[in-house]
């Protein structure tokens, strides 16, 4: 299991204002049973998109789907690893986040909801969606 936090360290965010970070949770032992810690960062490409989303109340958390890594087509290198991320918020959020992703990229998004069908008539304070 994986969160998406916003970034805080002024080193990373001079390269990207918007910088979120992948965290795992890690097991413990005794007093620490459990912690989080850092194992990557969310794609410059996307990382606008994320921070908004948790800077507005949203949380982000998923697994890896599928844990070989591959390298960056990028100069500076790096590894990336497939992921599969649920966005959790109010409707209106989610909403705007769908937006968001339709106007940043041309992929084809269905919108198929989770978890039922969604009724314009019940007041959706929470809805969660796979991306």
């Amino acid at each position: 299991m994986v969160t998406v936090v916003r970034e805080t360290d002024p080193d990373s965010l001079q390269h990207d204002r918007y910088a979120c970070f992948v965290k795992r949770i890690k097991e413990g032992r005794g007093v620490l049973l459990a912690r989080l810690i850092t194992v990557g960062h969310v794609p410059l490409e996307i990382s606008k998109i994320c921070h908004y989303f948790i800077n507005h109340g949203g949380e982000i958390s998923g697994t890896v789907e599928d844990s070989k890594p591959r390298r960056l087509p990028i100069p500076s290198g790096g590894l990336e690893v497939k992921l599969s991320l649920t966005f959790k918020s109010r409707g209106d959020l989610i909403d705007k986040l769908k937006l968001l992703l339709r106007e940043a990229y041309t992929w084809d998004y269905t919108g198929e909801q989770t978890q039922g069908e969604r009724d314009d008539d019940e007041d959706d304070l929470n809805e969660e969606n796979d991306f």
